[in-house]
């Protein structure tokens, strides 16, 4: 039996999500588990995986809501994450309005003078 099972609680050690804790939720092959937790859902290769002593009681393939309620009763800080709204409550920056600018007929009368 190996120590990466489902359940297990594991720290994240390399890439995007390193230093946070996640729970391994299937166990794909020798060297590849599917993770949820403090990270994205992913594959994630067993190197960069640091096991823990916990492990969680959760079913195979459970959902995102289930591994954060487990994580929670094991007394594991949950990272919030924030959901980006597209333009709501958020001002619209105006756009840049060109002016025309209007030139003095004196200008133009000095213009027309040097051409000749």
């Amino acid at each position: 039996m190996s120590i990466f099972e489902i359940g297990r609680l594991a720290v994240k050690i390399a890439g995007r999500d390193s230093s946070n804790y996640c729970v391994i939720i299937d166990v794909l092959d020798e060297k590849y588990v599917m993770i949820d937790g403090n990270v994205r859902r992913k594959k994630c290769n067993i190197n960069h995986l640091e096991p823990l002593k916990d492990v969680l009681k959760i079913k195979r393939n459970e959902g995102h809501e289930n591994v954060i309620k487990a994580m929670k009763q094991a007394g594991i800080k949950i990272i919030e994450k924030k959901t980006r709204a597209k333009n709501k409550g958020l001002k619209v920056r105006p756009k840049k309005i060109k002016i025309k600018k209007s030139v003095d007929e004196s200008k133009k009368v000095k213009k027309n003078e040097k051409r000749k």
